[in-house]
This record gives structure tokens, sequence and C-alpha cells, in this order.
């Protein structure tokens, strides 16, 4: 084949008549390595009907391979199709006139020509494109035509170009172009775009999606990948085509390359030889120079160029650059921000400082200055940090410390590349630094690293380094991130007391802290059961979070909104305000990150509540895994008990205790007490269901639950915290036989809720009290808080709560169901929403047996041992007497007097009704 630096040859006698090279009018032998396309090829069987397709990238894209499967693909289904390679030779006009002579006529024949082949070719624009529409035109009933042109690019500024123009616009309806080419396109289509007749295809729909780097990479013979590694090497490379066939040889070649995907940059010499070789040496002076000197910058705008090159034609540059598709990309729609592939960049930094490394520092220096005056404080700081200027990032970083951490939660990362002993001189920065990590959970260097900066405001007091005023707010900032390390530690009553004395003393916070002090004081009023004040506080922090250039704060802020709303009821409203801040989350920090699981996990517990149990799967199965890296203990508690009240309905017994497990070591890894005392209610709730009394007695005595009522009683100051002790508690006394004491405190519980409106909470306890009413044989004082209870649930369309509790349950509706119907009320729509949902997730056999009447009950006189359980359980599966003994190893006569203790303790007096009256006691589950 011959190189495209060839000139064609015109005959001496002819001057017009060119002879053409038959390699220009066939693709590329390049068929067996080709990737297949096929969410490309689809678009472009759509787009068959247009015109004009426009296939545009920088090299390496897969631009040509594109073309070549498509012209396969034409030529393959019995269309008519032609092809032309251009090179820099078509740039004159006679020469591009004679090889588009020739493929529009021979692209009705088949197979390649043969021989010798010339045209002539006109000089003159007019002559041209008239001899050109000659041949076309003559065809008006033939099939479509389908004309390929590669590397147009190089017909930029020529007449060849602006021939090639109107020969597209005068074009007969059955003559189709598909014209690939480097950069923005060099032809005037702006009317056809306009009217709908170009389908265009750049950089983003070229690059390569994870399924096919994996079909590179193994048509290279390199397989056996993890999922991650191709994600992260996809990643990486952005799906630059070329990138990853250069990778796919280097791996081929030492698999072990693979760890260490962090250094395939643009400075290896797989990249940096092409970038050099077919890209940076390719271009004029001004251009490299241009290349060379912005490629510090990891975003691009005209003014900031202008200031660096120290010219006024930057945006022109820029286009230009755009245009030879030299890998520059923009960023919005206006093209006012650009930026270059990462490896490119990567490789033109490294051919300035091989240059001239002192110009590289500067530039970063001027860099940074630009970004500082533009309000870009983060940018700012990482360009002093690239120039190797430390003090000066450190002081960029102190002076905009809340822009900075307060709109990247990342921010704590930066700031630790900073020497410790430039960073200790910044007091700022150590209280931002803190504030992030104590939402990271990192509650020991937070306490350090505020003793530190205590000591460091103290000697800038004492050697007047600073004014008074900046003292002061220094004074406010170190008390506002005690006030968030208790607030993250779960201290809610110093929070209370520190929130309201903040708000009055520190009015001229920065936007984010002021809204963070209403957010707290929500925070800590909810925690205390003071719901009424929730929606003021969020009113009062939004008015400040608004003010913030992003939606950080916000996410922050709904996390502890959107519970806050589920506990007073307003159930709607909860999801709506957590939905939102997931997105927000994802769009800042990605899916699947630490931000948004924050937020997905109480999102899960709200669809739960609801009986949505697909959505809270499919939330806790994207999410859980990050959510124990950034947050409150909150999301801990809804994220691994849903999980595990999840698992518990798949009958995963296993895997539900081992949420519970994971709850515990993290509550004592981080000293949550709440989280560890709902896990341990949790525990014990099921331990119950599942008749192990003894175990729960045990855990009882281990965790000091067999106090007093009086102890874990509701008083004025109580939390959540209190409730989950209380929780457990009357879990305790229920296996102790001491119904009377558990439900005096479950009422007690119920009352002070219900006057807080506490909606959800108030429903857990009405649900205690109806069924340790029923364990007590009080079936009417059951029915009447279950009827009180419902009323409250169903507004809310609290579910899932009831669901949950299963068989006595069961019975119990049916009953209020019946009463309702014989005193002529109303039927309660809820109560038999709640029945067809509990007898849907049972077997038809236990739902009938439900249904049956049972005889009046009486109260449970002893809670049962477990050797009575386990013989009940025998019972329940259709053993007999005497082959449950064999399998306890006792007489058939002592299993006899076993089974009349079991009798006399749950008021029957045959074994048939045994099973069914423990499970509507719910002893059996």
């Amino acid at each position: 084949m011959r190189s495209l630096s060839d000139k064609p040859v015109r005959e001496q006698h002819n001057p017009l008549q060119i002879f053409l090279h038959l390699s220009k009018l066939q693709p590329p032998h390049l068929a067996g390595h080709l990737i297949p396309r096929p969410r490309l090829l689809k678009r472009l069987e759509d787009a068959a009907l247009i015109p004009l397709v426009l296939i545009q990238s920088p090299p390496g894209y897969g631009k040509t391979s594109l073309l070549m499967q498509y012209y396969q693909h034409l030529l393959a289904a019995g269309s008519y199709v032609a092809w032309l390679t251009i090179d820099p030779s078509d740039r004159d006009l006679a020469t591009f006139v004679a090889y588009l002579k020739a493929v529009l006529e021979l692209g009705d024949q088949d197979g390649p020509p043969n021989g010798h082949l010339s045209r002539g070719g006109e000089t003159k624009l007019s002559v041209a494109l008239s001899s050109l529409l000659s041949i076309v035109s003559g065809k008006p009933d033939s099939p479509p035509l389908y004309l390929f042109l590669d590397e147009v690019h190089h017909l930029a500024g020529s007449d060849s170009v602006r021939v090639l123009s109107m020969l597209i616009e005068h074009a007969p309806p059955n003559l189709h172009f598909v014209l690939g080419f480097r950069g923005e396109p060099c032809l005037s289509v702006a009317r056809q775009r306009m009217h709908g007749q170009v389908s265009d295809f750049g950089v983003r729909d070229l690059c390569f999606q994870e399924a096919e780097v994996v079909s590179l990479l193994e048509k290279h013979g390199v397989d056996a990948i993890d999922e991650s590694r191709i994600q992260a090497l996809h990643q990486r490379l952005e799906g630059w085509v070329g990138g990853l066939t250069l990778a796919a040889m280097l791996l081929k070649r030492d698999p072990e390359q693979i760890q260490d995907l962090a250094n395939f940059s643009g400075e290896r010499r797989q990249f940096s030889d092409f970038f050099l070789q077919d890209v940076l040496a390719q271009q004029p002076e001004h251009l490299s120079q241009f290349l060379l000197q912005t490629s510090v910058l990891d975003r691009l705008t005209a003014p900031l160029c202008n200031v660096l090159t120290e010219q006024q034609n930057c945006q022109d540059l820029l286009r230009e650059c755009e245009s030879r598709g030299l890998f520059l990309m923009p960023m919005d729609d206006d093209r006012t921000w650009y930026r270059y592939h990462p490896l490119f960049a990567e490789f033109l930094r490294r051919e300035l400082r091989q240059k001239n490394e002192g110009q590289l520092m500067h530039l970063h220096a001027q860099a940074s200055d630009w970004f500082c005056q533009s309000g870009d404080h983060m940018e700012a700081f990482n360009q002093a940090m690239a120039g190797k200027d430390m003090l000066r990032a450190a002081e960029i970083m102190d002076t905009y410390c809340e822009d900075i951490f307060g709109t990247h939660e990342n921010a704590w990362l930066l700031a630790e590349k900073l020497p410790g002993e430039i960073i200790n001189r910044f007091p700022n920065i150590l209280l931002a630094l803190v504030w992030q990590l104590e939402l990271l959970w990192q509650f020991e260097t937070c306490k350090k690293l505020m003793g530190i900066a205590r000591q460091r405001i103290q000697q800038l007091e004492h050697d007047q380094l600073l004014p008074e005023l900046r003292l002061k707010n220094l004074r406010h900032i170190l008390e506002h991130r005690e006030l968030m390390l208790n607030m993250l530690g779960d201290d809610m009553p110093q929070v209370q007391t520190q929130a309201q004395r903040l708000i009055e003393t520190y009015d001229d916070a920065h936007p984010l802290v002021r809204a963070s002090l209403y957010t707290a004081l929500m925070y800590a009023r909810r925690e205390h059961y003071k719901l009424e004040e929730v929606e003021r506080f969020n009113t009062q922090a939004s008015e400040y979070l608004q003010r913030l250039p992003n939606d950080l704060g916000q996410v922050f802020h709904n996390a502890i909104l959107g519970p806050s709303r589920l506990m007073a009821g307003r159930t709607h409203a909860a999801i709506q305000a957590l939905t939102t801040a997931l997105r927000s989350a994802e769009r800042l920090a990605g899916r699947r990150s630490p931000l948004a699981a924050m937020v997905a996990v109480h999102l899960a517990k709200a669809h739960y509540e609801r009986d949505e149990l697909s959505q809270a799967r499919a939330l806790l199965d994207e999410h859980l895994s990050q959510a124990g890296y950034i947050g409150f203990v909150d999301q801990a508690i809804a994220g691994w008990l849903t999980r595990a009240r999840l698992a518990m309905l798949d009958g995963d017994k296993a895997g539900a205790l081992r949420m519970l497990d994971e709850a515990d070591v993290f509550a004592t890894e981080h000293e949550f007490e709440r989280l560890r005392l709902y896990t341990l209610a949790e525990r014990l709730k099921w331990l119950l269901r599942q008749g192990e009394t003894d175990e729960v007695i045990r855990l009882g005595r281990k965790h000091g639950l067999r106090c007093e009522a009086s102890d874990v009683s509701p008083h004025t100051r109580i939390t959540t915290r209190d409730e989950a002790r209380a929780l457990a508690w009357v879990r305790v006394a229920q296996a102790e036989d001491r119904l009377p004491d558990a439900i005096n405190l479950a009422r007690l519980w119920h009352r002070h809720l219900e006057k807080a409106e506490a909606v959800r909470s108030m429903v857990r306890w009405g649900i205690i009290i109806a069924h340790l009413s029923v364990l007590a044989a009080d079936q009417r004082a059951a029915m009447r808080m279950l009827r009180k209870t419902m009323s409250y649930a169903a507004p809310c369309g609290f579910i899932r709560v009831f669901l949950d509790e299963g068989a006595w349950l069961q019975g119990l509706l049916i009953d209020q169901l019946q009463d309702t119907a014989l005193e002529g009320e109303q039927n309660d729509t809820f109560a038999a929403d709640l029945l067809n949902r509990l007898q849907a997730g049972r077997s038809g056999a236990s739902a009938n047996s439900v249904s049956h009447p049972q005889p009046e009950g009486s109260p449970v006189c002893g809670a049962l041992n477990s050797r009575e359980l386990d013989i009940l359980e025998m019972v329940a599966v259709g053993l007999l007497n005497r082959e449950i003994g064999m399998k306890l190893g006792m007489t058939e006569g002592s299993v006899k007097w076993y089974l009349q203790q079991i009798y006399d303790k749950i008021g029957v007096r045959r074994r048939s009704q045994a099973a069914e009256r423990a499970r509507q006691l719910g002893i059996l589950s």
C-alpha cells in the first residue's frame, strides 16, 4: 500500500488525467482485528435513511473500524457501497474530483476494479461540481448508494472540501454520505443539521464500554481479569480504544501490570510514543507550544489560557485543537470549558517538565492565582500543590476553608497531603479537617487534632498574631467542632445545649456552619421526641443551605430530616426528602458511594415500613456495604436491622443473626450505645419468637436488664436510646413471665409517645401492648389497643410493623373484623389489607387453621422453658410422644408430664390445639 505522502501521477500529454491508486478505493484490511460494535451498528441502521452520517473523534477511537463494519454490513445486505480513503494529496481539487468520479461511477459494480484506473479531474469549483452532479443525477431510479469517505479532515481549508460540501447539499435522495474525520467537521452542514438530515457520532459514542473492553482483551489473549480490574482499566483510559489496545498488548507481555493500573499514565512509553509521533509532532509550532503550556490545567477556558500563554487568541486556538482532534473535549455545550484526555495531559506535562521544569512550576503558580481570583479555591489549592508550593496551598486552604470543605466530601484527603509542620500552623485547616473526620467516625484522631488547634489558637492569642475578631471566630469554630463530635458520637443531651448556645452567639458563621447548627438542633430535639419543631428547623437550615454552591450540605441535612419525618409518621415526605438527597449524593460522589449509602439505607427502611420489599432489597443490595464509612449512627441502625429483618423473612435465620452480629461489632468499635441497644432489642424479640427464653434471660442478666421498671420508664429528658433499652427490658420481662410489669411499662411509653406524636414508636409500643394482652388473656384490651394502633398507622402506611408479628396478630385481626361487622361499624379496610397480606405470606393450611374458632383464652401461666419449647415444636410437626421421647432421651411418660405443663401454661386441654395456640401467642414462629 502506498504511503500518504505519495503524489498521484499526471499524464504528461493530459494534465487533467489522474491515475488513481486502487488501494484508496477499498477499506483497509483490518477485519481480523475488529471488535464488533452492535450497539453502534444498530444506530447506523436506524440512520440508514438520513443523507449524511458524520463520525468524528481524535485518533484511536475506532472511527475507521466502525466505518468498515458498517460498510461490510451494507455490502452483505446487498446495498451499493463505495469507499475512499482521503489523504493530503486530495487537497488538490483535480485529484479529489477524479477519485470522487471513480467511486461514484463504480459504486454499483460488484467487486473492486482491476488494472489501471484513471479519471479526469477539473480545477474549477463550478465545473467540478457540475461534472460530479452529472454522474449522480444520471441514475435517478437506481438503489441508494452509500459513499464512505474516511480521513476527511485532510481536506480542511481546501477547494476539495468546498466541492464536497456543495455535492452533499445538491446530491439526489439516493446518494448517502458516511464521513469519518478527526476533530470537528470541516464541512458546511449547518442547514442539513437544522433539518434533521445529519446523524452525528462523537467521542462519547465511540468510547468502548466495559463489555467491549473484555472482548478487546480476549482478542489479544488477555483473560481471567476480574470485573473490578476491568472497570478500573476502562475508567483510567476513559474507553479510548487505541489506549486500550496498547494496554492489551502490554498486559499480554506482562500480565502482572494489571495490579498497577494507577501507573497506566500518559508517561509510559507505549502511550507517549503514540502521542509524540502521531499527535504532537504533526502539529505546527504555535499549537505545540499551546498544548504544552496549557497541559498544567485539568480544566481549560480561554481567559485562563490567555494568561498562561500571554496571548489573546486562545479561544481560536482551543477551537483549532478541537477541530484537529487533539484529545481536547468540551465540558459544556457552550464550549466555555474544555479538558484534555488525562493520558494526553500527562504526556504533555512530562514533555514540558523535560524541556523546562521551571516553566512548569511557574505555570502552576499562575494557574493557582487565576483560580483563586475566580473563586475556584479547590482548584487554586490543587495548582499550588502541583507546583510544589506547600505554604501557598496551605494559605489558600486556610483562607477559604469553609468553601473547600463544605462543598467537597473528600477535602480531608487533600489536607492530609500537606506536611504536618505546615498544617499545624493553621488552626482553621485543622478544625475543617476535624469536621470531615468526625463524619468518618475517626473520633480519637479528631480529639487529638482539636487539642493541637486549641494550643495553636492560644499561642496566636498570646503572641497577638491575629486580630481579636479572627480569634473569636476560631474559638467559635472550635466549639462547633466539639458540638459535631458530640452529635456524631450520639451524645444528644450535650448537642441540644451546645447547638442552642451557638445559634445565639455565632450569628456571623459561614452558611454551612449556620445550617449545621439548625440541623444539629433538629436532630437533638428529634432524639428527645420534640418533633413539633422539625419542620421549623428544616426551614431555617434550608435558608442557609441554599446559599452553598452545591448540595453536599443538603445531603447530610436530609439524612437527618428523612428519619425525623418518618418518626413523626410523615412517610411520604420522608421518602421524598431521602430520594432527593440520594440523587444529589450520587451526582456528587457517584453511585454506590458512602455518601449515597448514608441516605439510601434510610430510604430502604422507609420502603420496608410500607411493605415495599423489592425497593428495600434493591437499595440495600447496592448500598449497605458502603454504609459504614460516613454519616450518623442512625444509618447503621436502619441498614443492618432492615437487612436482618429481610433475611428473617426469607427464612435465613443465620443471615439475620449475622447482620445483628456485624451491627454489634460496629457499635463496639465506635461506642455507639444506641445501635447496641436496638440490636439487642431486636435479637431478644427473635429469640422469644423462637422460644429461647433461657437465652433471653441470660442476655438480660448480661446487659443489666433485670432492673426495676422505674429505671427504664419514660421521663422528661428521655431519648431514643432510652426507648431501645426499654424495648429490650420488656422482652426480658416477658421471658421471665412478668407480664403485668411488662404491660405497665409499655403503657407508660405508649402514653408518652402519643403525647409527643412520635407515631412510628407509638405504633411499635401499641403492638407490644396488644401482644402482651393476648398473652395475659385480655382479648378485649388487645383488640382495643390494636384498633387504636391501626388508626394511627393506616394514614402513614406503616404496614410491615404489623406483618412481622405473624400468626398471633392474624387471629386478632380476624376477631377485629368480625367485631366491627357485628357492631355495624364501617369495615376496617386497613385491617382487611393487613389480613390479606398476612394470609398471602402463609401456606393455605396454616392460614386456614387460624380462622377456626378458638376456645376462650386464658392467661399464659408462666413462661415455657427450653425443654417444653423443644417438645412443643416437635408436637407442631406431628411427632408422636414415643418419637419425641426417643429424640430427647426420655420416657413416653415424661413427655406426657411435660405436655401437661405446657397445656396448663398456654391454656389449652388438647394436643391438637397446643401448637396453634402457641403460634397465636407468638411463642412459636
